[in-house]
């Protein structure tokens, strides 16, 4: 009784804390709210967009735009680096000018004529969310179509003069001045990022060193440098170096080596983080013999020299040469016994060639005639035109059509009512089209509280500071507190930065309706009227026409993460595949686990989520992403092995290649069935990996007679068959949280399941 009443207890804990991402209000706004220099960057140019918009609108004639322009300018990222700034400038006004032209072309096209304009302007709203669903990328075209088209139908000339005129000022207003300010106040290069993130990694690896050289009592004068995150920071680096090829074309042709290099590096990263964390502290404290000494020397000379000459920007290949002589590693592992720092000691060279490769004449590259041929055979229909395409991509269909449906639904509501003031429900429509249920909530009531915190910090700015002011300097004085406060919210995560772009908003749509004092008092209370209005209908909508649960969607990116990691499982037969193979495969994983998390974390908003087994499936749901997380990095950490230490694996006798295959289909296998365990509760009986595993571990150690090695070079093989087996422990957990994650689903009521999927 006390436990069901102590368990009873944690739920509810935990609901309540959902909200705010598992902390209290206090504690969520501590960490939102906390400074840091970057941040005080970003906020600073945030304000000084936020200002200036202001100050041109008032003296440039142009109120109402400059509200829906700070919008703009607020909803971009304010950390951007100098190659992003560019790009989404560019993308931008290319969607502008697009937005004009299907603007104008609709109404004029059916701009007296309701019955036409609204399935139209339904037809356009729905392929430009379809389109931004389909590219991840913000919902622009159907945003300033709305503002346009949709605001005022009843007077299709004036929306006419809006469309050709407003949306283009709006968009230079806007993307203009943002994209200046982030270029002229700390621009910051990404391609000098990139260096310098690539410096922290070997940076890491070096402390990892010195540690274990710190074991062995040898005092290596060094700084303690922290280990950076490894969730997702081969993306990041990855998506600076398109920044950097935008910033420097030059770069360009270095595509390749640049992405091998960021590959071997973060290889490098994981490899030594999992041997500082796999050794055991007895192991640590027994003193090394002087052969494997002489590695870890070599190896931390080579990376101390591989971050120097990173950080300098010289090509230090010829001293890593001398540095990692085959005679040392193989003073300490023969050839014929394959080891984890046999694979550090060669990743070492392989980034040191790399290296050597970026500092080159650039060659000059041309594209075989072959491969044009191929894509324009290939390329001459379009794949939009077929079933296929719109099958595979129906939910990002659905997606457009309800949330367009939404916007139609409301235009015609204020239409009814006749009252225009609201018309801020249109847009919301667009703007809380987000990837599930949960985060629609979530984004809606963030949105909601900024308009209401905007509102009264309009109210706020009337009473107290409108009647003293009475010039442009007196006005920019009074409203730059207001401007800071949304730029410093608007600067934070994107868990809190809505919120103070909604802030942003509703005061710019106050203090910026109309030259001079304000004295239209009920504008605030219209704003939050018909936001509150499309929050209703569109939440309405979302749950009841082609609901997008959370919890499902998860389900969905575990799965197709689970059938990503099983081919992980399987061996190369060649180190140059790395790139071609394994990239391709690591970045999948990680997007699809990190929208699984997300997503996670939105299912504790929805309609159901207090239901105690929608608690337990979350929870089950959360270890088994975390479980392939981990697994992730193992198994890529397997792979770097068996291409690096040494191995030889043609030479191997034929009955342990063998069971290699056998093993790593088995690993496979057991993930593929995991993966349909997680979507449809079935099961398949397959061969158990832990057997054959001790099948290929008896025949490693006969082969390699591993029970004769010395200490240390038994060691090795040990810690190859610890990974093996942490593999294993991990491919088990995820397959029983995948069975736990099931049976709490099948605890619901059959009505629900089946609305789930």
């Amino acid at each position: 009784m006390n436990s069901s009443g102590a368990q009873h207890a944690s739920v509810l804990k935990k609901k309540r804390s959902g909200l705010w991402f598992g902390t209290n209000l206090t504690q969520f706004l501590t960490a939102e709210l906390q400074d840091f220099p970057g941040r005080r960057v970003a906020a600073l140019r945030l304000f000084i967009v936020s200002l200036s918009i202001a100050l041109a609108s008032q003296t440039l004639h142009v109120p109402p735009l400059g509200a829906i322009a700070l919008l703009i300018c607020l909803s971009y990222d304010a950390y951007a680096n100098a190659g992003q700034s560019l790009a989404f400038g560019m993308r931008q006004l290319g969607y502008i000018i697009v937005t004009t032209l299907i603007s104008v072309f609709t109404l004029m096209f059916a701009g007296n004529d309701a019955w036409l304009l609204l399935p139209l302007s339904f037809t356009v709203l729905a392929l430009a969310l379809f389109h931004a669903r389909l590219i991840a990328w913000p919902t622009g075209i159907a945003l300033w179509y709305s503002v346009a088209v949709l605001y005022n139908p009843g007077t299709p000339e004036q929306a006419i003069y809006n469309a050709l005129w407003n949306i283009p000022i709006i968009g230079v207003l806007a993307i203009g001045s943002w994209t200046v300010v982030h270029l002229a106040i700390k621009p910051q290069d990404p391609l000098k990022q990139l260096k310098a993130g690539i410096a922290v990694q070997l940076a890491a690896v070096e402390s990892i060193l010195n540690t274990r050289l710190a074991d062995s009592g040898v005092n290596v004068h060094a700084q303690a440098i922290p280990k950076p995150s490894s969730a997702g920071s081969l993306g990041k680096m990855l998506a600076l170096l398109g920044n950097a090829e935008l910033v420097h074309p030059s770069i360009n042709k270095r595509h390749d080596t640049y992405r091998a290099l960021l590959l071997e590096i973060d290889g490098l990263r994981q490899m030594a983080i999992w041997l500082d964390q796999v050794l055991e502290a007895e192991y640590r404290a027994q003193p090394m013999n002087q052969e494997k000494l002489n590695v870890y020397l070599a190896m931390q000379s080579a990376c101390a020299t591989l971050r120097q000459g990173m950080e300098e920007w010289r090509d230090v290949s010829g001293h890593i040469a001398a540095l990692l002589t085959d005679e040392v590693l193989h003073g300490y592992s023969l050839q014929t016994n394959p080891s984890l720092l046999a694979a550090i000691w060669r990743a070492l060279q392989r980034i040191a060639g790399l290296l050597h490769d970026l500092h080159l004449p650039v060659p000059d590259i041309k594209t075989p005639d072959t491969e044009t041929d191929d894509s324009e055979a290939e390329g001459w229909f379009p794949a939009w035109f077929g079933y296929d395409f719109w099958a595979a991509h129906a939910d990002s269909l659905q997606f457009g059509i309800k949330f367009s449906l939404g916007a139609i639904l409301c235009t015609l509501i204020v239409e009814s009512l006749g009252w225009p003031a609201i018309n801020t429900a249109i847009p919301t429509c667009l703007v809380a089209a987000q990837t599930s249920l949960g985060a629609d909530y979530r984004l809606s009531l963030l949105r909601l509280s900024g308009a209401v915190a905007g509102g009264l910090c309009a109210y706020f700015y009337v009473l107290v500071f409108q009647s003293q002011l009475d010039t442009i300097a007196g006005f920019a004085l009074a409203t730059a507190p207001f401007w800071a406060l949304a730029a410093w919210i608007s600067a934070g995560s994107e868990r809190i930065a809505y919120l103070g772009r909604q802030l942003g908003f509703s005061f710019a749509m106050f203090v910026l309706h109309d030259f001079g004092p304000v004295t239209d008092l009920y504008l605030p209370r219209d704003r939050v009227a018909g936001i509150l209005l499309g929050i209703i209908v569109m939440g309405l909508l979302d749950y009841a026409l082609w609901p997008r649960r959370s919890i499902a969607l998860a389900r969905h990116h575990s799965v197709t993460a689970l059938h990503t990691l099983a081919r992980l499982t399987a061996r190369l037969p060649d180190v140059g595949l790395l790139l071609k193979s394994t990239l391709p495969l690591r970045l999948s994983a990680d997007k699809d686990l990190a929208a699984a998390q997300d997503l996670v974390v939105h299912a504790v908003l929805e309609p159901d989520a207090r239901l105690s087994h929608k608690l337990y499936e979350r929870t089950a749901l959360s270890a088994l992403i975390e479980a392939a997380s981990n697994l992730s990095g193992l198994l890529q950490i397997r792979r770097r092995y068996r291409l690096l230490s040494g191995q030889q694996f043609s030479s191997f006798p034929d009955e342990l290649q063998q069971y290699s295959r056998a093993f790593d289909a088995a690993l496979a296998s057991e993930l593929e069935n995991a993966a349909l365990t997680l979507q449809d509760g079935q099961q398949e009986t397959r061969a158990k990996a832990a057997d054959i595993h001790g099948l290929l571990k008896q025949s490693y150690t006969e082969h390699h007679r591993i029970d004769s090695l010395p200490a240390d070079l038994a060691l090795e093989w040990e810690l190859r068959f610890r990974l093996d087996q942490q593999i294993m422990e991990l491919v088990g957990h995820i397959q029983s949280k995948a069975l736990d994650s099931v049976s709490y689903r099948m605890k619901a009521s059959p009505a629900s399941t089946s609305a789930q999927q």
